[in-house]
Order: C-alpha cells, then structure tokens, then sequence
C-alpha cells in the first residue's frame, strides 16, 4: 500500500513539474500542512485532557472501583481468564476507557490484556476464545461519552456537537450485544 501512495504521490509531482505547475505544487503542500495542524491540534488537546481525567480517575482509585464493578461480568465472559486478576484488570482497564469514549487511552490496555491472554495460548498463531471475545468487546464495545467524535465536531464547528451523543450509545450498544451474541453462539458450537 506504501508503494502505491508514494507512486501516486510522485506521479502527481512529477506532472505538476512537467506541467509548470511548480508554484502549486508548493502552495499545497504548504496548506495541507496547515489544515493538517488545525485538525489534529483540537484532537492531541482533547485527548491529553481525557487521559489526564483517566489518570487522576487511576491515582484515586475510581477505575479500580470500575474494574471491580466489571469482573463478575467480565469472568462469566472470559472464562479462561478467571483466575489471571492482572489480564482481567487489563481488560476492565481498555472496557473503562472505550466506555468513556478514550480510545487512545484504552490502546495500552487492550495491548497488555492481549500480552497477558497469549500466555494461556496453546498456540502462538491461533487466537485464544478469550482474545475473540475481547476483539469483539474492545471493538464494538459501549461507549457513553464519545470524546474524539465531540472534539472533531467541535473543532469544525458544529452547532449542536453533542447531539449525536444518544444515537452514539444505542448504536454502540446494538454493535456490543449483536457482537457477544454472534462470539457465543460462535463459541458454543466449538
């Protein structure tokens, strides 16, 4: 895929130069640049102070309390991992923070629950019904407070960023229970 870019990429500067088109060439790389920072400057910010709001929530014991709320739930849905609290915690860790709409925070998590599931892995190629059921969980998973989606509206201006809010819920709830329903049903046939 790389290459294909890069040979579009010089294709197109190479016409522009063939062309005479030189000089806008040069103006749009420079605007590109710039629209490139105006967008993802509001994103870096937004998401710095979420994962501020997540660690202060870790220092003070609220995503432990979060955790321990989703363990009965999470057992019952990664039987495998029952006895494994380090893997578990990860798990309810990446939960908390899609749930809050905290992706980039929740990607360090999701990494670690996986690290941790590989070591009760047979197979080194083949993944485990546990790491099924988180891909679905981490993939489709609730999200209540959609904090990237606000901030891209924000930052282009909406009107209303936040009226999608309830639409962003029932269509991530749908997507959880469609996507635990098909990994069980799934599951049980193996």
């Amino acid at each position: 895929m790389n290459v294909l870019w890069m040979g579009m990429i010089s294709a197109s500067i190479v016409y522009g130069l063939i062309s005479g088109n030189a000089q806008m060439i040069n103006e749009s790389i420079l605007q590109v640049g710039k629209e490139t920072f105006d967008f993802v400057l509001p994103l870096i910010c937004v998401t710095s102070f979420w994962n501020g709001v997540l660690s202060i929530a870790e220092a003070c014991g609220l995503l432990r309390k979060l955790e321990r709320l989703l363990a009965p739930f999470l057992r019952r849905l990664l039987p495998d991992l029952k006895e494994d609290e380090q893997t578990l915690s990860y798990v309810a860790a990446n939960v908390s923070a899609n749930f809050f709409g905290l992706g980039s925070a929740a990607t360090p998590f999701g990494l670690k629950a996986m690290e941790g599931m590989q070591k009760h892995n047979q197979s080194a190629h083949t993944a485990t019904r546990s790491m099924v059921t988180f891909l679905v969980l981490n993939t489709a998973g609730v999200t209540v407070f959609s904090t990237t989606i606000l901030a891209l509206r924000v930052s282009f201006h909406s009107q209303m960023a936040a009226d999608f809010m309830p639409y962003a819920v029932i269509a991530t709830v749908f997507a959880s229970f469609v996507g635990l329903l098909v990994d069980r049903v799934w599951n049980y046939h193996d």
